[in-house]
């Protein structure tokens, strides 16, 4: 009796996290559809391109530019949270928040590179003097709206 309910208990444990690794990984997606053209409007601004209202839904629109990071940071977001979860057991909150930061800004921009080089069938050509200043100027349009999603998500980890 008492073992067919610490199996129970098991079993729930893991139906729970993995419940909560699902809501977090879409959250992920939904937070950064949010948060990625509220930051290009600043990035823009401070090149010198201020935009108008009519750009929001355009940045908003689906389209391949737009849901190339999404889908990217759906794709990364169960190794990142897996991870997350494994060291908040160890770290105080701010190192996981920090964690989640740096993890979300380096792994989300070549992945979303890639899958628009996918989607571009252009993946066969592997010029690399053309690619590096592309996935460079990637960096500076995502970094900043994927590690504002890890720090979300890094504070939402228990300790």
């Amino acid at each position: 009796m008492v073992g067919s309910r610490v199996v129970g208990v098991r079993r729930w444990m893991w139906l729970r996290a993995g419940f909560g690794l699902a809501v977090r990984t879409l959250g992920a997606g939904l937070l950064l559809w949010a948060v990625f053209p509220l930051w290009l409007s600043v990035f823009w601004t401070l090149l010198g391109y201020p935009p108008t209202l009519r750009d929001l839904p355009r940045w908003y629109a689906l389209g391949a530019f737009n849901l190339a990071p999404v889908a990217a940071i759906l794709l990364v977001s169960p190794l990142v949270l897996g991870f997350l979860a494994w060291l908040a057991r160890r770290v105080e909150r701010r190192g996981v928040v920090g964690v989640g930061v740096g993890l979300y800004t380096l792994l989300t921009p070549p992945v979303a590179y890639a899958l628009l080089l996918l989607y571009a069938d252009m993946w066969q050509y592997r010029a690399w003097d053309a690619v590096t200043p592309t996935l460079i100027r990637a960096y500076g349009l995502l970094a900043p709206a994927c590690g504002l999603v890890g720090a979300i998500l890094g504070g939402t980890m228990r300790r």
